[in-house]
């Protein structure tokens, strides 16, 4: 839902203010043509009209002051004349300082005055009048209009902060994602153009062909990593929706086996069933997993993915050998494994870490729609 600029309420708020001084400058008009344009009543009634005039001048006093110069001229015009047609210009100020007060202790002054204002002329030696009654219940619903106003204009106000918070913590969940994906997207390419580069160092001498083999694969991951670089960093410009990611778990694998770390895949069932969103998540934290273990398992020790894929979820259990160092909770910039739990807990899945023996495990399941999923069963080396 659009809620209005601030410049937007003003507007209407200023509006608002013309009304209410257009219905005062007639009803003024009315009591001089009733008062036959006696002199001394169009003068008292020039007075009442100060206030409206500085309001729409934009000097408007405060509002307990024009109150004050709103209603006074009135109550004398009524009491000294008794001129009826000139309540209506107390309707208009009551009402307007209902709809812009703050503070209830005006609104019932106010309030007060403006019911009582058509009873007081028969006290000063006037006809009693049975439209008296009927001026007394238009004032008291002319106040009424003006809360109701001045509740329309906060409640107005509350949702706009609101949809500006929305808007705000939107914006930042944004950026967090593309954040994390940058973060997947790095941590995942220079772990593997490191152990390209390790490996080439290694067999520099002893065997060339090898180590030009190892180079031009770093190169081929660095390449296409600046290409997902740019792909991420094209949806801060771009409108439309980003290409499907690459979520191919045995390519994934695949990967790291060719940069010299041992890694098996073994997937029970069918994880091109499901759905992208779980496909996605379950890339990202197999991905996160076999990053840390090349970062932290010792050199040449072996990664085991394991992905059992049901008809009521995805499980994925990452073990690698442990070292000495355990492997951080956080990435580069805080979005390694406790930005991973985020993004399955978003998709209320659970995801667990740590030492299980001699190994390092990280543990994921991921709930999937209900539904009928192919069942097979392959291992990949």
């Amino acid at each position: 839902m659009a809620v209005d600029s601030p410049a937007a309420v003003a507007r209407e708020d200023r509006i608002a203010d013309l009304v209410y001084a257009g219905v005062a400058a007639l009803a003024a008009g009315a009591a001089a043509l009733e008062s036959e344009f006696s002199p001394v009543v169009a003068v008292w009634l020039l007075v009442g009209l100060v206030p409206w005039v500085l309001v729409v001048l934009r000097r408007e006093p405060p509002l307990p002051a024009f109150a004050v110069l709103a209603l006074a001229p009135v109550l004398a015009v009524t009491l000294i004349w008794g001129i009826g047609v000139a309540l209506f210009v107390g309707t208009a100020a009551a009402s307007r300082v209902a709809a812009r007060a703050q503070g209830l202790w005006l609104v019932a002054a106010v309030t007060i005055v403006a019911v009582a204002l058509p009873f007081l002329p028969p006290l000063a030696g006037h006809e009693a009048q049975l439209g008296s009654l009927y001026f007394a219940f238009g004032n008291l619903f002319g106040v009424l209009v003006g809360v109701l106003l001045r509740r329309t204009s906060e409640l107005t106000r509350r949702l706009r902060a609101a949809d500006a918070r929305l808007l705000e913590a939107s914006a930042r969940e944004e950026r967090h994602r593309l954040a994390r994906d940058v973060h997947d997207l790095v941590a995942h390419s220079l772990t593997v153009v490191v152990l390209h580069i390790g490996g080439a160092r290694r067999l520099l001498r002893s065997d060339p062909t090898t180590t030009e083999a190892a180079l031009g694969d770093a190169e081929r991951v660095c390449r296409e990593s600046l290409d997902g670089i740019r792909g991420v960093v094209g949806l801060l410009r771009d409108d439309g929706q980003a290409a499907d990611p690459a979520v191919d778990l045995a390519d994934l694998v695949s990967t790291y086996r060719d940069a010299g770390r041992p890694a098996e895949l073994i997937l029970h069932g069918d994880a091109d069933g499901l759905p992208l969103l779980t496909r996605g998540t379950l890339h990202r934290v197999v991905q996160e997993a076999l990053a840390n273990a090349s970062r932290y398992a010792p050199p040449g020790s072996p990664v085991t993915v394991d992905v059992a894929v049901t008809d009521s979820g995805v499980t994925a259990r990452i073990e690698n050998v442990l070292s000495g160092t355990a492997p951080s909770p956080r990435g580069a910039g805080g979005f390694g494994l406790i930005g991973l739990r985020e993004q399955v807990a978003a998709v209320g899945g659970e995801l667990t870490s740590g030492p299980a023996g001699a190994n390092w495990t990280v543990l994921c399941r991921l709930p999937v729609a209900t539904g009928s999923l192919p069942s097979a069963s392959r291992t990949l080396r």
